[in-house]
């Protein structure tokens, strides 16, 4: 009976555990990377600076309406997450929302948002639970979550499958190692 116990024990364990392989981007990737890196500054958001501790992260976000299948020009999102430690800081201990690496963006023409910052750390006790808060205004409900593939596993990731308000980013390397995913989330019910 042991013996079962821990042979179904370890399969659970394999079952659960995240593939933390990240590849490298490709040519076409690194095209799309430069697009968002040029974006008005009205459309990058800078979230953390270079001497935050922690991976760097890029974020190439373009947001569409669900139902219609169309880009949200124009849309105020806005972004928080963790340290690389785990920890909000917020500004208001009663509302995370005010977490210290928090900011606000509008997508350009074609529904996009660039994000720099580092990727968020674990929080809790829980393992395989880094994201980063999504806030879209005009839509109903507003908030949505980017989990990373690399770092959501076992019981997170079943608990979130199937939920159209989490969206699970595949995290990508540059050539100098540096962190991106390129994402499109579909929101819903926007107010017209």
């Amino acid at each position: 009976m042991k013996k079962i116990i821990l042979v179904f024990s370890c399969l659970l364990f394999f079952q659960c555990s995240a593939d933390r392989t990240i590849v490298q981007i490709t040519d076409d990737e690194v095209i799309s990377l430069e697009k968002f890196q040029r974006m008005d500054s009205l459309h990058k958001l800078f979230i953390a600076d270079e001497k935050e501790p922690g991976e760097e992260l890029m974020l190439c976000l373009t947001f569409i309406d669900k139902a219609s299948k169309e880009v949200l020009p124009n849309q105020k999102v806005s972004f928080y997450h963790t340290s690389t430690i785990g920890e909000y800081e917020p500004s208001n201990p009663n509302d995370e929302t005010t977490a210290r690496l928090n900011g606000t963006a509008i997508t350009n023409q074609s529904g996009e948002i660039f994000v720099k910052t580092i990727l968020p750390g674990d929080y809790g006790s829980g393992k395989n639970n880094r994201h980063v808060h999504t806030t879209v205004h005009s839509a109903r409900p507003e908030a949505y979550d980017i989990f990373f593939e690399q770092y959501s596993s076992g019981f997170g990731g079943f608990m979130n499958s199937g939920n159209d308000q989490i969206f699970y980013a595949n995290l990508k390397k540059t050539a100098d190692s540096t962190l991106v995913s390129f994402l499109t989330m579909e929101v819903k019910n926007l107010k017209k």
